[in-house]
């Protein structure tokens, strides 16, 4: 039985192939006349994949409860949790395998084939990837809070006892200044614990003999230790005056590390800014020559006390903390510069880029979390496919949680996490929605600053309960410069040590950049 327009009677009148075809012809004849044509299909938009949010927050979630337990036998609640969570796993296995899922998702778009709607994937497989990543985070927990209490570091805090410590300064010491005293804080990887070995670190509030070691420096330090706050990476607080001894000077890779911030810094002027007389009769502006080294190596520790509080006051600090952005640079351009190699060789020599950019700005939270993307994205080079952003984003969350869970308590990762997710999840809509009344270039740049301002919102309230009404113009304006800043900066520092005239005048835009 057939229909005036030739479909059969359980068919909709858009599955009638003559009415393409018609529609193709008056778009022809419009063509022809001159006019403007009318679209008869549309791509379909590009979907947000979240199945891997529910097991990054669990994953977070799950390591964040475990490391905020403290002292002796600090590992046993987690232990059974990661047992529960295996065992819930395990049930889950039969449900997940008995589903068959069809190859492609619904399109409820008229024309689209017309498919399955079971292809979104079943509960039992969420949970069970929840399961795991749970179970896997809070066992990992367990066996550090395990080794941690055993560790000589934790014996010698609970024993209150003074102890002799050797270990290497693993920070650039900057100063904390008040109307009551001079604080220099810093970081110490400790080694040796009164000849016993450990692998913890210490928070050094030390007074100014600590100033002069750059990092990488040997020490040796005797001393009272004070306990650190449950949930802490550093297990213990080296307070002021504290014996001290230098054993060494920098070496290795964080001898050449600091070797290379230093000539930056050197090349710059950095080092004879941080006179206030001679930085005050300058040309450049109080301030900006340390700034380049914060802004292309994350080395703000020169950085004046008053630069260092109108950035925060304005929501800039995430320029002196290496991030995506850099990464983005960086793998950016290099793997633009070797397009005319096969991709696998560019995939690899852009590893061999980021894990040297990593070393060189020192492998902090937001550092990790953006190397991780990166690395993501080399392996989407390889495959030859786009790497979605989302799941690189989670994938990349649970894999450094899984490493180190102290991150999970870690402002500047949460920080880097929320500021690229709120980006890659809201930076397009609010570009569109902006270039209604905006130009689409001035729209997309407007729409990324928000974006992230809105996003690290509710975590800048908890450090900072204050909100900065110049925040989103800021950055909006210091974008173009912090690019700048970043690609000179890293050129000079990796020039220098083979050519430092030529590295002092590749960092002249950087200078200006930062001024």
């Amino acid at each position: 039985m057939k229909e005036d327009h030739g479909t059969s009677a359980s068919g909709a009148p858009w599955d009638d192939p003559t009415l393409y075809e018609r529609l193709r012809q008056e778009q022809s004849q419009r063509r022809g006349r001159g006019q403007r044509a009318h679209a008869t299909a549309s791509k379909a938009p590009e979907p947000l994949d979240l199945r891997l949010l529910a097991p990054a927050i669990s994953c977070w979630a799950s390591a964040w409860w475990a490391v905020g337990h403290d002292g002796a036998g600090a590992w046993r609640p987690v232990l059974p949790l990661a047992a529960g969570c295996t065992a819930l796993a395990a049930a889950l296995i039969v449900p997940v395998l008995r589903f068959r899922p069809p190859r492609h998702r619904a399109d409820p778009r008229p024309g689209a084939p017309e498919q399955d709607p079971g292809a979104i994937g079943t509960v039992s497989a969420s949970m069970l990837v929840c399961a795991l990543c749970a179970a896997a985070v809070l066992a990992i927990s367990a066996a550090h809070l395990w080794a941690r209490q055993r560790d000589p570091l934790t014996m010698a805090v609970a024993s209150g006892r003074p102890v002799t410590l050797v270990g290497t300064v693993s920070q650039e010491p900057r100063v904390s200044a008040t109307s009551r005293s001079t604080l220099v804080i810093t970081a110490l990887d400790v080694e040796q614990v009164d000849g016993r070995s450990s692998s913890l670190s210490a928070t050094v509030l030390a007074d100014k003999q600590w100033l002069s070691l750059p990092m990488g420096t040997r020490v040796e330090v005797r001393t009272h230790l004070k306990p650190t706050h449950p949930g802490r990476s550093e297990t213990a607080i080296i307070p002021k005056r504290a014996g001290l001894e230098v054993l060494g000077p920098p070496s290795g890779v964080l001898g050449a590390v600091t070797s290379i911030r230093t000539g930056l810094a050197r090349a710059v002027g950095a080092e004879d800014a941080q006179d206030t007389e001679t930085a005050s009769r300058g040309f450049w502006p109080p301030g900006a020559r340390t700034l380049v080294p914060g802004v292309a190596l994350g080395d703000d520790h020169a950085l004046p006390a008053q630069v260092r509080q109108d950035m925060r006051t304005v929501s800039m600090t995430h320029l002196t903390a290496v991030s995506g952005q850099h990464v983005a640079i960086v793998l950016g351009l290099g793997l633009a510069a070797l397009g005319v190699l096969p991709r696998r060789w560019r995939a690899l020599l852009g590893a061999v880029l980021l894990t040297a950019l990593v070393i060189l700005v020192r492998p902090s939270g937001s550092v990790l979390r953006a190397a991780t993307m990166g690395a993501v994205m080399l392996l989407g080079v390889v495959a030859g496919r786009r790497a979605a952003s989302v799941p690189a984003l989670c994938a990349g969350a649970i894999v450094l949680l899984l490493i180190d869970p102290w991150q999970s308590r870690d402002y500047g990762f949460a920080l880097s996490v929320v500021a690229t997710a709120g980006i890659v999840i809201g930076s397009k809509p609010v570009a569109v929605h902006l270039s209604r009344r905006l130009p689409r270039w001035l729209a997309a740049a407007v729409a990324l600053p928000l974006v992230a301002q809105a996003a690290c919102g509710p975590l800048l309230i908890l450090l900072q309960p204050s909100v900065g009404a110049w925040s989103v113009p800021a950055n909006l304006l210091s974008e173009p410069a912090a690019v700048v800043a970043t690609i000179s900066g890293l050129l000079a520092a990796l020039i220098l040590p083979a050519w430092p005239a030529a590295a002092t005048v590749i960092a002249w835009p950087a200078l200006a950049a930062c001024s």
